[in-house]
């Protein structure tokens, strides 16, 4: 159990350093201390790889955030929608009724939005068809999964925004992150809305 231990610790620290490296086998080392002489270095790293091996790619899951940075890259962004679509996402997922959607999904439905604030300053790119660009990244169908997850996003927003005592809320009022937080949400709308709005580019 101890070399499991050891071994997953290397293993989560070892992420964005190849298995085997310097870096790696100097941890090993003190994690082999750790365990008072039971282990090796060259044991705890050869754990490590048997844990990695057994993980194989769920070890580097995406996130909604890795699928929200792919998805304004390609539909255009600015500092201030980057920041209220990071907004977005933060308040879904401290919502438990977003954790039933995959995270491209949520990911996709802040993407949305953040291109709904024009009019309160929120300036966006202009990109050709990046609503056809971003429903084939998403891969997601329009009428029962994105849409849903885009009117529900716009609840979330109208009915978290005026909760100061939230932490997302106050993180998002600084001047850094472009006050996103003080905006004044936008009336909430249906899936229909959604569904209409994304099938016309």
């Amino acid at each position: 159990l101890q070399l499991v231990g050891v071994a997953c610790t290397l293993t989560a620290a070892g992420l964005s350093t190849a298995a085997g490296s310097g870096e790696e086998m100097e941890l090993a080392s003190w994690l082999a201390f750790v365990t008072d002489g039971s282990y090796s270095a060259e044991d705890v790293a050869a754990a490590a790889g048997c844990v990695r091996q057994v993980l194989g790619f769920h070890l580097h899951q995406p996130t909604a955030y890795t699928f929200l940075r792919r998805y304004l890259r390609r539909t255009g962004w600015t500092e201030e929608s980057f920041s209220l679509a990071n907004y977005l996402l933060e308040l879904a997922a401290v919502d438990s009724t977003f954790r039933a959607e995959r995270p491209q999904t949520v990911a996709a439905a802040a993407a949305v939005l953040s291109r709904q604030y024009v009019a309160q300053g929120v300036n966006i790119r202009q990109m050709p068809r990046w609503k056809t660009k971003l429903l084939r990244c998403v891969q997601a169908d329009l009428r029962h999964e994105l849409a849903p997850c885009v009117a529900a996003m716009s609840r979330l927003h109208a009915r978290q925004q005026p909760r100061q005592e939230l932490f997302v809320n106050k993180k998002y009022e600084w001047a850094r992150l472009h006050r996103v937080a003080t905006l004044k949400p936008n009336a909430p709308m249906d899936a229909a809305y959604f569904e209409r709005y994304m099938r016309f580019d």
